[in-house]
């Protein structure tokens, strides 16, 4: 081989690997196509909604996994892991619910990959919604939701197209042949241009109609009012209202709430849509007892607020370490049974 031929060879083959790269991490995963569009004078199917069991005298645990944000820092990753892990073995869960930023940055393809071999080793039921980080990346939502909907132990469905966003859904919690609790999963995790400012995004009236529509479908099933649960990424503009009216700012600058009315505290008053699209009071009229969020990492305020109670997923792992200002780590459990539903921060070590 002559030496012409060697160089071109020894600059052809690293060009070649450094565009190889660029498009495995730049070309977007891009979903299948699909349309699903539901009319509010659709049949209602209770045997079309996910469903998970609740034992007979046994309390049904929910661990919420919050934020969990993986990227691509190695180290940070593998610590979510391993609380993650810790968390699963010392709650034993029934259900886990993710309410969003599950992955950031640019590979989120990848990422998205390693969340789910975790989340499939623990062989318990989970279901995801979307945060604003997850379709920062070069996956869309609608490629990781269709990862997520392949996933043997992953309750998530796209949900109709005609909605806002993408993982819309409901779980029923089963108790025989009675629903216990009815689980809305809904995605408002993206910010939205509102002319003069960026904010979170409002949960969509057809998004509302919706909801309202299952839980009617729902109750009418079984002939009864069902309690429901309902879990987002983005606070509603109460959660901002309760902090204010109800917790003083202490001296460490945090607004701690009061022992009667929940636990926890928040590092700055929720962050939340300008725009009331009327979902609370919805919820509320329909038998909403609680509605978890996440993404403000620094908080973890659980208040009640008009006989709902509002509370942030206490934040899981310190991914990524450079913008999270948590306290703490670990996760918040939900606890079901027939003295009715108790919840606790699950600390598993301090940020």
């Amino acid at each position: 081989m002559t030496k012409a031929k060697k160089i071109v060879i020894g600059i052809t083959v690293p060009l070649a690997v450094i565009v190889i790269l660029v498009l495995i991490v730049f070309c977007p995963r891009v979903g299948k196509s699909r349309t699903e569009i539901w009319a509010y004078g659709d049949e209602y199917d209770i045997s079309a909604v996910a469903r998970v069991e609740k034992t007979k005298d046994e309390d049904f645990k929910i661990l919420l996994f919050t934020d969990l944000q993986l990227w691509a820092g190695i180290g940070d990753n593998k610590e979510t892991y391993r609380i993650m892990d810790e968390l699963v073995e010392k709650t034993q869960p029934d259900l886990i619910i993710l309410p969003g930023d599950n992955v950031s940055g640019i590979d989120t393809d990848i990422l998205t990959l390693s969340l789910i071999k975790k989340m499939e080793s623990y062989n318990i039921p989970w279901a995801p919604v979307f945060g604003n980080h997850d379709a920062e990346g070069n996956a869309t939502l609608s490629w990781q939701g269709d990862k997520f909907e392949n996933a043997e132990n992953c309750l998530f469905s796209h949900g109709p197209t005609n909605l806002y966003g993408d993982g819309n859904y409901f779980v029923n919690v089963w108790e025989g042949e009675e629903v216990m609790y009815s689980l809305a999963l809904m995605d408002n995790g993206r910010y939205y241009d509102y002319g003069d400012v960026e904010r979170e995004i409002y949960i969509g009236y057809e998004q509302i109609a919706w909801f309202e529509w299952n839980i009617n479908g729902v109750n009418k099933a079984m002939g009864k009012s069902v309690p429901s649960m309902v879990f987002s990424h983005f606070a509603l503009p109460e959660f901002a209202t309760a902090i204010k009216e109800n917790c003083v700012k202490a001296d460490d600058g945090r607004y701690y709430v009061p022992e009667d009315l929940g636990f926890g505290s928040c590092a700055y008053i929720p962050g939340a849509a300008p725009v009331n699209s009327g979902f609370f009071d919805k919820a509320k009229t329909l038998g909403t007892t609680h509605i978890f969020c996440g993404h403000d990492h620094e908080n973890d305020a659980s208040i009640t607020y008009e006989d709902v109670v509002l509370t942030y997923g206490l934040k899981t792992g310190p991914s990524p370490a450079f913008w999270n200002d948590a306290l703490q780590y670990g996760g918040t459990v939900i606890t079901i049974n027939d003295n009715g539903v108790s919840l606790s921060n699950e600390v598993i070590c301090n940020a």
